[in-house]
C-alpha cells in the first residue's frame, strides 16, 4: 500500500475515534437530564394544597395565612404558620396549624398561635365563608372561591324535631330551636364561647371552649344565678333576666380600660309564652312605702299642723304639737277676757 493510500485511512480512523470520544459524554448528559426531569409529571399533585392565600392573623412575632380552596374536594381552608411580615409571593407552603372543610367545619390551633379558631360557615352551599376568631376575640370573615353546593344525603324527616341551623352572620354556631327553647352560640373571647338559651322559663347561659368542649367549671347562669362569681376568672351577667329581651354582659380581659361587651338573647318562637315576666317589675308594697297611718288626725284648727308620720319622729309631729298648744292658748286667752269683762 502506498504512502498516499495510508494517509487518508489513518485520518479517517482518527476522526472516527475523536467523534466517539466527544459524543459519549453528550449522550450520557442527555440520558441524565431525561431521568432527572421525569418526576416533573407528578408536580401537579402539589396543586392539591394550593389556592387563594390571604393573611388572616398577625401580631408582633407571628403571622398566619389561610389557603382557601373550593375544588372537587369541596371547600377547604388551610391555616399555615408564616412570619409577621408575610406578603403575597412569599413562601407559603409551611406548617399547617389548623384546617377546616365540610367534614370538619371547625378547628382550633393548639400551637404557634394557641386559641386561634377557624370555622367554615355555609359549608354545604356554593358560597362558603371562613370565619377566623383571634385569641382576643376579634372576628374576621373571608369568602372562599365559589364552588358546588353539597348534595343532600338521605331523605329528611317529615317531622323534624330540630330546625336546621341558620348560622346568621356574626354567630359562630348559628341558631338552634327545640320546641320553645332557642339557643345561639356566641364567642366572648379568651377562647370561650357562650351558649345563650331563651326558653319559657327565661334566659340561661352555659359555656364551652373554642373547640366546642363544655366548660362546666364556669357554671351556668339563669334567673336565680344571673352573675358569675369573681372566682370564675371572667365577668358574665344576664341583664334584665325577667324581661322578654335580656342581654349578656361580659368581659374576658382584665383592665379598666377594656369596655364591657354585650350579646342579645334570641327571641322566643312564635306562640311560646314567657313565664314569670311580671316578676321583672316587683309588686309595689304601698303600705311599706307610705306607712300605715294609725294615728287619728284631729280636725279643725289643730288639723292645720297634723301632717306627720307614724312613729312620732317626723318634724311634722313637733309642728302639730306646737300648733295645738298655740290654739289651746288662744282659746284660754279669749275665755279669760270674757270673764274679766263680766266682772267689770
Amino acid at each position: 500500500m502506498s504512502t498516499y493510500t495510508r494517509t487518508p485511512l489513518r485520518a479517517a480512523i482518527t476522526v472516527a475515534a475523536l467523534a466517539g470520544a466527544l459524543l459519549t459524554p453528550a449522550a450520557a448528559f442527555a440520558a441524565t437530564s431525561t431521568a432527572t426531569s421525569a418526576p416533573a409529571a407528578a408536580q401537579p399533585a402539589a396543586d392539591r394544597y394550593d389556592g387563594q392565600k390571604v393573611l388572616v392573623y398577625k401580631d408582633a412575632g407571628h403571622g398566619v395565612i389561610a389557603v382557601l380552596r373550593n375544588g372537587s374536594e369541596g371547600p377547604e381552608a388551610w391555616l399555615r404558620a408564616v412570619g409577621p411580615n408575610w406578603k403575597p409571593g412569599d413562601v407559603w407552603a409551611v406548617k399547617v396549624i389548623a384546617a377546616v372543610s365540610r367534614q370538619t367545619p371547625s378547628d382550633t390551633a393548639k400551637e404557634y398561635v394557641p386559641g386561634l379558631k377557624a370555622q367554615l360557615l355555609k359549608a354545604d352551599t356554593a358560597t362558603p365563608v371562613l370565619r377566623v376568631t383571634a385569641p382576643n376575640g376579634t372576628v374576621k370573615t373571608y369568602a372562599l372561591p365559589k364552588g358546588t353546593a353539597a348534595k343532600p344525603t338521605g331523605t329528611p324527616s317529615t317531622k323534624p324535631t330540630e330546625t336546621p341551623s341558620t348560622k346568621p352572620s356574626g354567630q359562630p354556631g348559628g341558631t338552634t330551636t327545640k320546641g320553645c327553647a332557642v339557643s345561639v352560640t356566641e364567642g366572648i373571647g379568651a377562647g370561650t364561647d357562650a351558649i345563650l338559651t331563651m326558653g319559657t322559663k327565661g334566659p340561661s347561659v352555659t359555656f364551652a371552649g373554642a373547640d366546642g368542649t363544655p366548660a362546666p367549671r364556669l357554671g351556668k347562669l339563669d334567673r336565680q344565678h344571673p352573675k358569675l362569681p369573681e372566682s370564675a376568672g371572667i365577668y358574665a351577667e344576664i341583664l334584665n333576666p325577667y324581661s322578654a329581651a335580656p342581654k349578656l354582659k361580659y368581659k374576658t380581659q382584665g383592665g379598666w380600660t377594656i369596655p364591657y361587651s354585650y350579646h342579645s338573647f334570641p327571641k322566643l318562637p312564635k306562640g311560646c309564652v314567657l313565664e314569670g315576666a311580671a316578676a321583672a317589675k316587683p309588686a309595689v308594697n304601698t303600705a311599706a312605702q307610705t306607712g300605715a297611718q294609725t294615728t287619728v288626725v284631729p280636725k279643725g284648727a289643730v288639723a292645720a299642723g297634723a301632717e306627720f308620720k307614724q312613729g312620732g319622729t317626723d318634724k311634722g309631729a313637733l309642728i302639730a304639737g306646737g300648733a295645738a298648744v298655740a290654739a289651746a292658748g288662744g282659746l284660754g286667752f279669749v275665755v279669760v277676757r270674757r270673764r274679766s269683762a263680766a266682772r267689770i
